[in-house]
């Protein structure tokens, strides 16, 4: 062998060894920077209220900068009885107005878990039975024609999504207009690019299927049997022995002036649209509102399990009781199931979690119950793009009161470990791309415009179709990686310089023969 070509071949060693490198060194940068806050750790376990609001102080205006949130809010529940509130940022970053302990958020789909109290309330008193066919409570039949018995549709079905119920479609008014009835809401709700009459589309009690209409019947239902308004009812009959004031499924004029105003992930204010469907979407509340419900269900020293609202058995046995769904594995962080109005997280040798978020343009919030314990925490943010943020802060409320990862963590971590390893292939990928380019013109190479006449198995085209389908990947598998403010800019920098590496290589093939024959046969070799 030549000196020439052992010089080759030890270059394609070092690129070798350098791809692998920048491939190590940028996971290692991503696990540190991206997705090793959602492992954060707080205080330790029976540290003082004190030593974790210091370090909310220290970590949540950095989080809030780094995924661009203008505000969040955190209550927490101990001992089964509400405790503090701390707010960050701004409700209104144009007229600087600060978020406190009394600014009003839309909490989303966190509608849907105090909606079924209220029909836990009617449970109680023998008005509905959880396991008799809604269809029983209602005047008639509001939901499309379908192959599926209505028979099969239960109060209970309703409440945990495995009615079959279809998943719908949100529509919204604006403030000063009238709010539609449910039933006109129910012949707009139907899934697909054209909103049609909400139907069954799937056998009840054969699957989990999230479903906005299946709580506007609830809310039919409520307001059938109550013979109230349903907000009306929510708030004489849930609300108002909550002492839940500042709560409302009504945006009426003594929550405008305290609501926070809603922002896309952007940073751009959004108008404030007020969802259709009641009962699943439209509730406005505060944290400490929010916080004095997540502590009903958990006894204290003043109030029983159910404060007053619902009776302890109530909460004992249909509330809280397990086997209400089949357990079912919603993600990779843990098994998941659908409970009344929550979702039951379990950890094995862990504390049971009862849960739910919300998630709508200009919103996300989310609280957790650990009733075992007695603890419980509200987060709430004017921002759709909220909830990576909310799980770091999350990570630091589990580590301070012992409790495990909640899903919404755990899905983050996994999430973000995946992109890592994902982007961290692809930059070493694109050193090596790079590399054999450099050898390639060091070696003398001349490069040309045209479609490569090597086989496309081994050359540009080959190259341009991974690229297209990293991209296919990027734009699909990891599109959520966006709300990661860190990783996603490295995903376009990485799979950006993929792409140009690829085209270069595919549209400026290498003229044969090389010019210079010893080194070329070399890195041929």
């Amino acid at each position: 062998m030549s000196l020439l070509q052992r010089l080759a071949l030890h270059h394609i060693a070092l690129a070798q060894v350098l791809a692998l490198a920048c491939g190590v060194g940028l996971f290692g940068f991503l696990l540190t920077v991206s997705v090793g806050p959602y492992f954060q750790t707080g205080p330790k376990p029976g540290a003082t209220e004190a030593a974790f609001r210091a370090e909310l102080d220290r970590s949540v205006p950095r989080i809030l900068r780094h995924f661009h949130v203008p505000g969040v809010v955190v209550s927490t529940v101990i001992a089964g009885a509400p405790a503090q509130t701390y707010a960050y940022g701004e409700a209104d970053v144009a007229v600087r107005r600060p978020m406190t302990a009394d600014t009003v958020f839309r909490v989303a789909s966190i509608s849907k878990s105090l909606t079924a109290w209220g029909v836990l309330r009617l449970a109680q008193s023998g008005r509905v039975n959880l396991d008799q066919p809604v269809a029983r409570y209602l005047a008639s039949w509001p939901l499309a024609p379908s192959p599926y018995p209505v028979s099969a549709v239960t109060v209970r079905r309703l409440l945990n999504h495995t009615a079959g119920v279809d998943a719908g479609e949100d529509t919204f008014h604006a403030p000063g207009d009238a709010a539609p009835s449910a039933l006109d809401v129910l012949a707009s709700q139907g899934a697909g690019p054209k909103p049609g009459r909400a139907t069954l589309v799937a056998p009840a009690g054969e699957g989990f299927l999230y479903s906005v209409p299946g709580y506007t019947l609830l809310q039919l239902m409520i307001e059938r049997q109550s013979g109230q308004p349903f907000a009306d009812y929510m708030r004489r009959q849930v609300f108002q022995p909550l002492g839940m004031d500042s709560s409302s499924y009504r945006w009426d004029a003594a929550l405008r002036g305290r609501t926070a105003t809603p922002y896309q992930g952007n940073g751009k204010a959004i108008p404030l649209a007020i969802p259709d469907d009641a009962a699943a979407d439209s509730l406005f509340a505060t944290a400490p509102d929010l916080a004095r419900f997540v502590g009903a269900p958990m006894a204290d020293k003043q109030l029983p399990a159910g404060a007053g609202v619902l009776a302890p058995a109530t909460v004992e046995n249909v509330y809280l009781g397990h086997g209400l769904a089949p357990g079912l594995q919603f993600s990779r962080s843990g098994p998941e199931t659908p409970g009344l109005g929550v979702f039951v997280e379990r950890a094995p040798g862990q504390p049971t979690m009862l849960t739910n978020v919300g998630l709508d343009p200009g919103w996300s919030s989310l609280f957790i119950i650990s009733p075992a314990t007695g603890d419980g925490v509200v987060i709430l943010t004017n921002s759709d793009n909220g909830a990576p943020a909310i799980a770091q802060i999350t990570s630091i409320w589990t580590s301070w009161r012992g409790l495990p990862a909640s899903n919404l963590n755990s899905g983050y971590r996994w999430f973000g470990v995946s992109a890592a390893v994902f982007l961290s292939l692809l930059g070493a990928l694109d050193v090596a791309y790079a590399g054999s380019l450099a050898m390639e013109i060091s070696a003398g190479g001349r490069r040309r415009i045209g479609l490569s006449r090597r086989s496309p198995i081994s050359g540009g085209l080959l190259e341009l179709a991974v690229a297209a389908t990293v991209l296919a990947l990027w734009a699909g598998v990891f599109a959520a990686v966006r709300s990661m403010p860190t990783m996603h800019a490295v995903g376009v920098s990485v799979i950006g310089a993929l792409v140009v590496l690829a085209l270069a290589r595919t549209l400026f093939p290498l003229n044969e023969p090389q010019p210079r024959k010893g080194v070329a046969a070399a890195v041929g070799a």
